[in-house]
C-alpha cells in the first residue's frame, strides 16, 4: 500500500479523505502543520499557497484542503471565510443569522490541491445542501451541525460524522475520488 500525507487538523475531514484513499489502496498519513493560511476572496489562491507552504516544511509530496461555503440568501457569504466564521460562531449565532432566511440553499465547494517536486494540481467539488432550521449532531464545527448536503437524507454534516461510518461513497468524498485517479495515473 502506497503512503500519501494529507495535511490538515481536521479530524473528520481526514477521515473521510482516509476512507476514499483505503478504498485504492493508498495509506492517507495525517500531518497536521500549523500553516498561516492568506486571507482571499479566491480559494484557488487560499489552497495553492497552503499546498506550497506544506511541501516546503514536509519536502515530500502533500495534499491539502479547503473549503468555501456560499449561502444564497446571504450574496454568497461566508466563502473561504468559513473556517474564521466557525471559530466565532456557535450553532445558535448560525440560526439566528439564517433563521428567517427564505432561500436556505447553501454550496460547499471542495478544493483539493497537490504538490510535488515538479507539480501543483487543484481538485475542486460543488456540493449542494440546505441550512437547517435547528442545530443537529455533535461533530465538527457549528456549520456542520446545521447544514445538510444532498444526498444525505438530511442528516445534519455533524450526524454523518457521528455515524463514524466509511464516507468513500458519499457525494462530499468525489472530490477526493478525482484526485485519487490523478494521483495514481501521475
Amino acid at each position: 500500500m502506497s503512503q500519501l500525507i494529507f495535511s490538515t487538523g481536521n479530524r473528520e475531514k481526514y477521515k473521510a479523505a482516509a476512507d476514499v484513499c483505503r478504498s485504492y489502496g493508498i495509506e492517507l498519513i495525517q500531518k497536521s502543520l500549523e500553516i498561516i493560511e492568506i486571507q482571499s476572496e479566491d480559494p484557488a489562491e487560499i489552497v495553492t499557497d497552503k499546498v506550497v507552504k506544506a511541501y516546503s516544511v514536509l519536502k515530500q509530496p502533500v495534499v491539502v484542503s479547503d473549503d468555501s461555503w456560499y449561502f444564497e440568501a446571504l450574496n454568497g457569504f461566508p466563502g473561504p471565510y468559513m473556517k474564521s466564521i466557525n471559530h466565532w460562531f456557535s450553532d445558535r449565532d448560525f440560526i439566528n443569522l439564517t433563521g428567517k432566511l427564505k432561500n436556505k440553499r447553501v454550496h460547499l465547494v471542495m478544493y483539493l490541491a497537490f504538490k510535488d517536486a515538479d507539480h501543483i494540481k487543484l481538485f475542486s467539488y460543488k456540493h449542494s445542501g440546505f441550512l437547517l432550521d435547528k442545530p443537529k449532531g455533535k461533530s465538527g464545527p457549528a456549520a456542520a451541525r446545521v447544514t445538510t448536503l444532498d444526498g444525505d437524507n438530511g442528516l445534519s454534516i455533524s450526524e454523518i460524522y457521528d455515524q463514524g461510518k466509511d464516507n468513500s461513497t458519499r457525494d462530499a468524498s468525489k472530490v477526493w475520488h478525482s484526485f485519487v485517479e490523478y494521483y495514481q495515473k501521475a
